[in-house]
């Protein structure tokens, strides 16, 4: 008796030590080991998802974060991300099929290696978006008719324990159920947008609306620079992106994204200065430059850009657009821009 008691706790003892070991996670290296260099010429604001109310910060946050869906960047179709599939119940009702193997990017500042989404982050970050909170700036571009949600929103202006909204059910750890309350309302576009990517639940109690945590394919490799300006000659300190090791999506030759090792993002607010450090090779893409200085970029690059082989490539940001046009290295690839302005960097290889 004694001996199968003696038996029975070397076995508990070896399962809980099982249970308290973490799992490892195979780590990826993006193809391309260099750093694709990109400016914007107005600061971001914010990096956490709910707070987003301009374009640069809606960018970076689009390569640290995903949401359930995204669009493809060269056709603005609705494509699976963190959600694999989906299916209507009906003309109201949305079913989410959930990812098993997304994690959050790695900070060891944050004690994170491996922090696997689950579903708890994704119903967290809904409650986020239905919570009268004045950091919460996109309600009503967001949740507001999702079936439950203004109620919710009317009568909670902080985080609660509780989150009970009928439209908002998880049926179990990887299927969500999203009712929304008008049959043509634009969930899937709603959720392709940046302002819905998921967050994580323990960054968020660590850092709160600060938080820069996602589980998009680049994650903050210099977190120290991190600074938040919507001042229009406020100087921000470049911000370096490094690929998240953990990223879940992979091209159709089975390679894992991103391809680029880094992104380094400058500020500079001087558009014949990007131009001349794009001549310089100190910048790969210039976005969005006016015709004026257009032509101030061909007096000096004419011969580069007229050829066989151009060492540059315009093209207008998208149809819709004749003032602007975008100017990059014609070594860039699967540089796409559209006319909502949302970019993919995960995809650019050279």
């Amino acid at each position: 008796m004694k001996k199968i008691i003696s038996m029975l706790l070397i076995f508990s003892a070896f399962i809980i030590t099982s249970c308290k070991k973490k799992i490892e996670i195979k780590e990826n290296k993006p193809l391309i080991n260099d750093t694709l260099k990109i400016n914007f010429k107005k600061n971001y604001s914010t990096l956490f998802p709910p707070m987003i109310l301009d374009a640069t910060s809606s960018n970076i946050v689009n390569q640290i974060y995903d949401g359930l869906v995204k669009y493809n960047p060269k056709n603005l179709k609705i494509e699976p991300a963190i959600a694999k599939s989906w299916h209507k119940k009906n003309d109201t009702v949305y079913i989410f099929n959930i990812r098993n193997d997304v994690y959050f990017g790695k900070y060891k500042e944050l004690n994170f290696e491996g922090e696997k989404l689950t579903m708890e982050d994704i119903m967290f970050t809904f409650q986020y978006l239905c919570t009268n909170t004045k950091y919460n700036k996109n309600f009503y571009s967001t949740m507001w008719k999702i079936l439950g949600a203004k109620e919710y929103y009317l009568t909670h202006q902080s985080i609660s324990k509780n989150f009970n909204i009928k439209g908002i059910k998880a049926l179990n750890d990887t299927t969500l159920q999203i009712t929304i309350t008008d049959k043509n309302f634009p969930l899937l576009k709603i959720l392709a947008n940046p302002t819905t990517s998921i967050f994580s639940k323990k960054a968020y109690k660590k850092l709160k609306e600060k938080c820069y945590v996602g589980a998009g394919p680049y994650q903050i490799a210099n977190v120290k620079n991190i600074k938040y300006s919507t001042g229009i000659n406020d100087d921000l300190p470049k911000l370096m992106l490094k690929y998240n090791p953990y990223y879940y999506i992979k091209d159709k030759k089975g390679n894992t994204l991103p391809y680029f090792s880094y992104i380094s993002i400058s500020f500079i607010k001087y558009e014949k200065k990007e131009l001349d450090l794009l001549s310089e090779g100190l910048l790969d893409i210039v976005f969005n430059v006016k015709n004026d200085n257009v032509i101030y970029f061909l007096d000096k690059n004419i011969k580069y850009v007229n050829t066989k082989n151009p060492k540059f490539i315009l093209n207008k940001p998208c149809s819709e657009i004749e003032d602007f046009v975008n100017i990059y290295n014609s070594s860039i690839l699967n540089f796409y821009s559209n006319n909502l302005f949302y970019l993919d960097f995960s995809i650019v290889k050279k």
